[in-house]
């Protein structure tokens, strides 16, 4: 009889642990890492009063995103979608920003986090209006608000990554591309399309998409070790690296 009564007694007990997590959630500072995980659906309400912060480590300051933002704040990134016609203009490159997530949806769009606006028809999420905006996003702009990019080999990279701001070092373009530009030739008749061009670092090779419509689609890429920095992505199925700031060094 009294095991029975002590197994009631747990049962009950756990029933109450888990009522009480539930009616009192996750609230306040979270890292980005934990919003993305919210979004198991392909769009989910953010109901708790949650709030991400970071930095803005790409937008269409030279054409590498379209009306979005990506913020990363060193566990993860992830890309808010805008209504906002000159990005850079409204939330700078390498801007600290805080957002409140309350009211506003998260999702995937393939291996994508977005966070936006209510969606639509197909969209995984909607843009924020330029006139909603900054109810959700207080920037920062005083001093350098950057976060490092985290430094990783070409072997390291993996589908895990994606939307991880990263640095790669000592690689070059692969012997049969050297003299191309970073776009194809035909990219002002399909600039929503992405040019793809491959580095190495002598064992693994890495593929770079660019925007067709960047400001620097015809500049010739230079033909030296160097180094690059930006946000892990997919195209079309492929594990690619997008450019930051049109962001190579030459060590």
């Amino acid at each position: 009889m009294r095991k029975i009564v002590l197994v009631i007694s747990l049962l009950f007990a756990l029933s109450c642990s888990q009522g009480d997590r539930e009616q009192n959630p996750v609230e306040g500072d979270v890292s980005i890492a934990y919003l993305c995980s919210l979004a198991s659906e392909r769009s989910q309400l953010v109901r708790n009063d949650i709030w991400v912060e970071g930095c803005v480590v790409m937008n269409d300051k030279l054409g590498e995103s379209y009306k979005s933002f990506m913020l990363y704040d060193g566990t993860a990134g992830i890309e808010v979608k805008v209504d906002v016609d000159d990005v850079d203009r409204v939330v700078p490159l390498y801007a600290g920003a805080r957002i409140r997530c309350s009211g506003l949806y998260v999702g995937r769009e393939g291996d994508r986090y977005v966070l936006g606006a209510k969606p639509t028809a197909e969209y995984v999420v909607n843009r924020i209006s330029g006139e909603e905006l900054f109810n959700y996003v207080t920037l920062s702009l005083e001093g350098d608000a950057r976060v490092p990019a985290r430094k990783m080999s070409i072997a390291e990279i993996g589908y895990d990554d994606v939307m991880c701001y990263v640095r790669v070092d000592g690689v070059h373009l692969k012997l049969d591309e050297r003299g191309l530009s970073w776009c194809d030739d035909n990219a002002e008749e399909v600039p929503a399309e992405s040019s793809l061009r491959h580095f190495t670092d002598g064992v693994e090779t890495l593929t770079v998409a660019t925007q067709n419509r960047c400001h620097y689609a015809m500049e010739h890429i230079l033909y030296d070790v160097v180094t690059l920095i930006g946000v892990v992505d997919s195209y079309r199925g492929e594990l690619v690296l997008r450019l930051s700031d049109h962001k190579v060094f030459i060590p």
